[in-house]
């Protein structure tokens, strides 16, 4: 049985293989984002938010709110989290957080769409924290005109 099970799973993986999208004349290339933020008013509740209070990023402005929306948002050992950064003024963009607090706290974000001027965007952040407090996403995005 444990042959067969192997045998369809490289059969499954072999065909998967065969629908990889296209390669684009041009990839595009991911842009440095850098954004601190402070979570004095994350609750654990839903939705918590902390804001964002550096940003290189002009489409997520200082004040931008990242409020979270569970699953798992106040447990003592990992969150994960839906998140929508909402600047107020009606531009968001929407993602998920992983976050294992045992391990410095360290995470990882993923962003895959927003609205207004965050239309088209995508990030892919790691999460640290700071001996001041602050929380930092640190990675590479992009905004796809399509």
């Amino acid at each position: 049985m444990r042959t067969i099970s192997a045998q369809l799973l490289m059969a499954s993986a072999l065909g998967f293989a065969g629908f990889a999208a296209p390669a684009l004349a041009e990839d595009p290339v991911l842009q440095p984002l850098t954004i601190a933020k402070e979570c004095s008013q994350y609750a654990g509740t839903l939705p918590s938010f902390c804001t964002i209070t550096a940003s290189n990023l002009a489409a997520i402005p200082v004040g931008t709110k990242a409020y979270y929306y569970g699953p798992v948002a106040n447990n003592p050992n990992f969150s994960s989290n839906n998140v929508v950064l909402d600047d107020g003024a009606g531009n968001t963009a929407m993602g998920n957080c992983i976050v294992d607090f045992g391990a410095g706290p360290k995470g990882m974000c993923a962003f895959y769409a927003g609205s207004g001027t965050l239309e088209g965007f995508m990030a892919v952040v790691h999460v640290t924290t700071s001996a001041d407090g602050l929380w930092h996403w640190d990675g590479g995005y992009l905004i796809d005109p399509r």
